[in-house]
């Protein structure tokens, strides 16, 4: 009787409090989530890329072993104080006809998009229409859109995704992708 009772309070718990749970709530009390990301889903990767059939597919030889962080390229302390705005006048104004698509998730801890932002302006060039046009993604607002230099530089937040945009998002960024393919955010 006491197990009976105790298997229905959880599943009456379940039932009114889980649709007020955040995803992260849910998968802490083991619960199912409706949220496809994985926190430690990096960890899977290392172990697919090293398993034999996989390195065979890729034609990668068997005695590579694959690692997320290596020493084969090294870096200089100061090369993360260089800044690649120029690169992006060079890009936009060098006559390439190329159409650039900044995207940012709003919950980004790692480049938060306030800095993505602040660079983007200090490159200087006009807003191409309005500021922070609406994206929508399934009749839901999923970000906010800025145009530049004649639509050829475009900025859009995500709503809700983290640093990997296609990992929190992935509906999301596959819309952006095809969107920004077919020139929707890059055109007048």
């Amino acid at each position: 009787s006491g197990k009976k009772s105790g298997r229905a309070q959880q599943i009456w718990l379940f039932n009114h409090i889980h649709s007020l749970l955040s995803n992260d709530e849910k998968k802490a009390l083991g619960l199912p989530s409706t949220d496809s990301y994985e926190p430690c889903e990096d960890n899977y990767a290392d172990t697919y890329l090293n398993r034999l059939d996989v390195k065979e597919a890729l034609h990668v030889k068997p005695t590579i072993q694959w690692n997320e962080c290596s020493n084969k390229l090294s870096y200089n302390s100061s090369d993360g104080q260089v800044s690649t705005a120029p690169i992006y006048n060079y890009l936009i104004d060098g006559g390439f006809g190329l159409n650039i698509l900044v995207y940012s998730g709003d919950d980004d801890s790692v480049c938060g998009t306030i800095g993505t932002q602040d660079w983007i302006w200090d490159l200087g060039y006009e807003v191409s229409g309005k500021q922070w046009q609406t994206y929508t993604y399934d009749s839901q607002t999923a970000g906010y859109l800025t145009k530049f230099k004649d639509s050829k530089l475009a900025f859009l937040t995500v709503h809700g995704a983290g640093h990997e945009v296609p990992t929190y998002k992935p509906d999301v960024a596959l819309d952006l992708f095809t969107k920004y393919l077919n020139g929707e955010f890059t055109s007048a």
